[in-house]
């Protein structure tokens, strides 16, 4: 007679007993009642869901995202789960807003100007010196101009859930302090490849170059050219400041990151789970513009202590140079569409 594995006597064993356990439970509760009735219920199987973003892990983005995802998951009792890409780490910016869009990734946190190419009327938010202040863009983004820019998101393939900010840009260069328009003049500068942005530079004279993100710090170490914008955050956490001797708070383009959704990922949860999510996520997003409000001013001191130095110009001389720009814009963008935007910002500047 051949021997039966032990594991599988084990098993056949414990399988026996469990029947007959079942068998006289059945009968225990079956006494006087007719046929006893199971139902083994299932448990709900946790929607997860991807979320893709730039920001490196250190960023007020990526730790207030990482806390939303926390807080959603324990109200939802573990029913709805989020898994962060930080650091592109799904792919650029313009390719995972394309895969969100398409489905293919489930939520991203990007900057509007990845989605024009998805939605030309988005442009209207990045343009030059149109924001007096963060709390200016604030009322714009989050009130007067909310439900516009919905519609918006809504025909480019996206649901809008919440904003959160990178802030506004600043100069920097290797060659002169900037405190006047024209100072910028001549200067060698790499922009990305974003319309508001090469409009500006150019309106005050600079020659620009289209660089990919990854290659700007070379390109700034071995005077490819002469300097870069981006928000503080950005330009400390890419380490611009130890190839570059002056920053000025230009405040030129304010830069938000917009909380989208793909639309069917979005319906997968319930009502209720959205809510959730949707509270989570603003307060989230105003978690993180506090934080990169409150940190800009550490990463100036920081670069400061580096050897850089850094100016603070009246941004009054800079708007007035715009004027080229303004209308390459409104020609780009329609001038119905920036007209009904130039109203949305008035009005959030009235709100104040």
């Amino acid at each position: 007679m051949t021997a039966q594995p032990v594991g599988k006597r084990l098993g056949e064993d414990v399988l026996g007993q469990f029947v007959r356990l079942s068998r006289r439970s059945l009968l225990a509760t079956g006494a006087g009642a007719g046929v006893a009735h199971f139902s083994i219920l299932p448990a709900r199987a946790a929607t997860e869901l991807r979320l893709t973003h730039p920001a490196d892990a250190t960023h007020p983005v990526h730790i207030e995202a990482e806390k939303m995802a926390r807080r959603i998951e324990q109200r939802t009792s573990g029913e709805v789960r989020i898994r962060i890409f930080p650091n592109n780490a799904l792919g650029s910016p313009v390719e995972t807003a394309q895969q969100t869009r398409l489905g293919a990734i489930d939520l991203i946190l990007c900057n509007p100007a990845n989605i024009e190419a998805l939605s030309r009327t988005i442009g209207v938010i990045n343009q030059p010196y149109q924001f007096d202040s963060y709390e200016h863009a604030h009322r714009v983004l989050d009130v007067t101009g909310r439900d516009w820019l919905s519609q918006q998101l809504r025909t480019a393939g996206f649901t809008w859930i919440a904003n959160f900010e990178w802030g506004f840009r600043a100069l920097s260069n290797s060659r002169r302090p900037v405190n006047t328009p024209a100072d910028v003049q001549g200067l060698k500068l790499r922009v990305p490849p974003e319309l508001a942005i090469k409009a500006a530079f150019e309106a005050l004279g600079a020659s620009i170059q289209t660089i990919a993100f990854q290659e700007v710090y070379l390109a700034l170490s071995n005077k490819t050219v002469d300097g870069q914008d981006n928000p503080i955050g950005t330009t400390f956490a890419a380490k611009f400041f130890e190839v570059q001797s002056h920053i000025a708070l230009t405040r030129h383009i304010y830069a938000p990151i917009m909380f989208l959704a793909n639309p069917r990922s979005w319906n997968r949860l319930n009502e209720a789970q959205r809510t959730i999510f949707t509270e989570e996520a603003v307060q989230a997003g105003n978690a993180a513009r506090k934080s990169v409000r409150e940190q800009e001013e550490s990463y100036l001191a920081e670069m400061q202590k580096a050897g850089v130095a850094i100016t603070r110009p009246e941004v009054a001389p800079f708007r007035e140079k715009m004027g080229p720009a303004y209308e390459q814009l409104r020609r780009a963008l329609g001038e119905d569409v920036s007209k009904t935007w130039a109203g949305f910002v008035e009005a959030g500047r009235g709100a104040a």
